[in-house]
């Protein structure tokens, strides 16, 4: 059944008043009718059953809550080395669907790309609706949220309970355990760091350690920048979900 995010302003005694892109999606991309069922969720994270009941008009009405809950039991924030090329949007997609609470680009000594605030908040109504469809697809209760990229000094507003760094050098010196035991610890949050290309320049993982975050091997073979991201959010959600 098709899902949709809407704005609780959308909202009007049990009556949900499609957006124009909603709108469009619905008549002219599903070709829904009168009668058809699709699920909604709120700004809350909770769920609704809904029917098309003025479709011309773009409107629908709200049948009943529903209980599902499809985020995992820990808030997992992405600080991400900004990439080259159009590797940014991809891992918005796939780290939404692995579970990621926040995303925060970061801007690295080795960052290829030069990235200010303006030219971000030019790009960020196409970053949100990447991450709005990939949690429509993946059936999240929240859509995740994505902020202005932040410098070195900016990193210690956001850490979390645990905190890790990917970095090759300590997958090249045979380290193995690290992040095991960083998730062995984790019981609300953690925050994993991703550099870009060229990786983390060793002043900043010195940086990063007085911060109190670890650096951690990612196994050993190395992976792209766009790769180890999604691999740990992966281990992570096994280690919540499966393990």
């Amino acid at each position: 059944m098709q899902r949709y995010f809407v704005k609780n302003s959308q909202i009007h005694d049990g009556i949900v008043d499609m957006d124009p892109i909603m709108h469009k999606h619905i008549a002219k991309v599903m070709r829904m009718k009168q009668g058809e069922k699709v699920i909604v969720t709120d700004e809350s994270g909770q769920f609704f059953l809904a029917t098309v009941f003025d479709l011309e008009g773009g409107r629908l009405i709200l049948e009943k809550a529903l209980d599902e809950n499809n985020e995992l039991d820990v808030d997992v924030t992405l600080v991400y080395g900004m990439p080259k090329g159009d590797k940014f949007e991809f891992v918005l997609q796939k780290a939404t669907e692995l579970g990621v609470t926040k995303i925060v680009p970061f801007l690295c000594a080795r960052s290829l790309i030069k990235m200010d605030e303006s030219k971000f908040m030019k790009k960020k109504p196409r970053y949100e609706r990447i991450i709005q469809e990939a949690s429509e697809q993946s059936h999240r209760n929240i859509c995740p949220e994505v902020i202005a990229p932040i410098h070195l000094k900016e990193l210690k507003d956001y850490l979390s309970e645990v905190n890790v760094v990917a970095y090759e050098e300590s997958a090249k010196q045979g380290e193995v355990s690290a992040f095991h035991r960083a998730l062995e610890k984790l019981t609300t949050s953690i925050t994993i760091i991703v550099g870009p290309e060229g990786g983390f320049d060793e002043s900043e993982i010195t940086a990063m350690k007085d911060l109190g975050i670890t650096p951690v091997g990612l196994g050993k073979r190395i992976l792209r920048s766009e790769s180890a991201p999604l691999y740990m959010l992966s281990v992570i959600g096994y280690e919540r979900e499966l393990a």
